[in-house]
């Protein structure tokens, strides 16, 4: 959540209330955060010296008004090159198409794009392998129907895993070939 927050402090300076808001108008798509847990990461952020804050006076009310620091900015863009735990393969991996924008160069793009297709193809396979392991399994009678759903789990995944590959895969063949 913490390199979400710094993207959306990229695109300007904000209030909790208003990366709140960010979060439910579009990210919570992908990306789901209470506003305990947008409190919780950007004190994080602020111990880290990601992100400072200016008090504001509107309407009589003080407010903090988040700004990302170099350093924070530096932390961002370190983390959309860098690898993609597997276990949030697809929120990362959308979070990190949402702030694709902010990438100057068309290499670094097709780079973060040619590194999440590697990343799906990689549990799409030990999705596939896993498939073809369970396909030879016997089970009493009791526990068939149990597996039998289970294994229809195992293809929604490696469907989902395939759609996932083509999208990204289309999205990498849109950006320009030559690089500005």
């Amino acid at each position: 959540m913490e390199f979400v927050i710094l993207g959306l402090l990229i695109l300007k300076n904000q209030t909790v209330y208003e990366l709140n808001k960010a979060f439910q108008q579009g990210i919570a798509l992908f990306y789901s955060a209470s506003y305990g847990s947008l409190q919780t990461a950007l004190k994080k952020l602020l111990q880290q010296g990601d992100i400072g804050y200016e008090e504001e006076v509107d309407r009589g009310r003080n407010k903090k008004v988040y700004v990302i620091s170099e350093k924070g900015r530096g932390a961002f863009y370190t983390w959309m090159g860098s690898e993609i735990a597997t276990s949030r393969l697809e929120s990362t991996a959308l979070a990190k198409v949402f702030f694709l924008g902010l990438i100057d160069s068309t290499s670094d793009k097709r780079a973060i794009l040619q590194h999440i297709i590697s990343q799906i193809e990689k549990v799409e396979h030990d999705l596939q392998h896993m498939d073809k392991g369970l396909q030879n399994v016997q089970v009493p009678a009791p526990y068939a129907e149990i597996l039998a759903y289970q294994i229809k789990t195992l293809d929604y995944g490696i469907r989902s895993h395939t759609f996932a590959k083509e999208w990204f895969e289309a999205l990498l063949a849109e950006l320009p070939s030559q690089t500005p």
